[in-house]
C-alpha cells in the first residue's frame, strides 16, 4: 500500500475526527474550509489521490460520501511481534477508527502469513461449521479482494462481519457456516456498499471456547 503524504495524513486524521464526533464524515466544503484550500477542486483532487492509495472510498453522489477504510495512524500499530487488535464494531463507527484498537496481540504475524494482519473478536454463531466460534479472536489479513468461496471481514453499511463471499458480475453472496443463518445477498446496484476489508487467516481460540472444545 502506498504511503500517504503529510497533507493527505492530516486530511484523514480530519475525516476520521468527524466521524468519531460527529457520527458521519465531514462534507468537502467542511475539509476546504478546515484547511484554508482556495477551491474545492483542491479536496477532490487529494481526495481522489487518498482513494486510490486506499485509505477511502468515495461515493461522489452524496454530500457526505466518503468511509474510512484504514486510518494512516493505526498503519504502525503492527509490530514485528504483535497483531492489532480491534474491538467490537458498532453501527456508524469505522473498523479502522482510533477507538476501536484494543491491544497488541503478541503474535509474530508470520504465523498467519504475514502481510497488513489485525484481529478482530468474532461476535455470534453464523461460522461454526468453520471452526469459528462466538468469542474467539479473527486474525485477518487486509486485503481488498478475496477468491470466491474465501471467508473474509466484509464491511456492510459500517458493520463488520465474517462471512465466505462469492462474487459475481450480478451480485455479491455473503454465506454463513451454520444452517440456522440464511445467506446475505446484495443486487448490483448495491454492491458498491459491501466492502472487502481482508482475508480471513485463522483464529485465536479464547480460554472459555478452549474449555468447551
Amino acid at each position: 500500500m502506498k504511503s500517504l503524504t503529510d497533507k493527505q495524513s492530516k486530511i484523514i486524521d480530519f475525516i476520521s475526527a468527524c466521524q468519531k464526533k460527529n457520527g458521519y464524515p465531514p462534507t468537502q466544503a467542511e475539509i476546504c474550509d478546515h484547511f484554508g484550500y482556495g477551491s474545492l477542486n483542491a479536496v477532490r483532487s487529494h481526495l481522489v489521490l487518498i482513494e486510490k492509495k486506499g485509505y477511502i472510498k468515495l461515493d461522489n453522489g452524496k454530500a457526505r460520501g466518503m468511509n474510512i477504510k484504514l486510518s494512516s495512524s493505526l498503519l504502525t500499530r503492527q509490530q514485528k511481534s504483535s497483531i492489532p487488535l480491534l474491538g467490537s464494531i458498532a453501527a456508524g463507527v469505522p473498523i479502522w477508527a482510533e477507538q476501536n484498537f484494543e491491544e497488541h496481540l503478541p503474535l509474530p504475524p508470520a504465523l498467519f502469513g504475514g502481510g497488513q494482519l489485525f484481529a478482530l473478536h468474532v461476535r455470534g454463531d453464523s461460522m461454526t461449521g468453520a471452526g469459528i466460534k462466538n468469542g474467539d479472536i479473527a486474525i485477518i489479513q487486509r486485503r481488498d479482494c478475496v477468491d470466491n468461496g474465501e471467508i473474509a471481514a466484509v464491511l456492510v453499511e459500517q458493520e463488520a462481519t465474517l462471512k465466505r463471499v462469492y462474487l459475481s458480475s450480478k451480485s455479491i453472496v455473503l454465506k454463513s457456516e451454520n444452517h440456522d443463518f440464511k445467506d446475505i445477498k446484495y443486487d448490483k446496484g448495491k454492491i458498491d456498499h459491501v466492502y472487502i476489508l481482508g482475508l480471513y487467516r485463522g483464529i485465536v481460540r479464547t480460554l472459555n471456547n478452549r474449555c468447551d472444545s
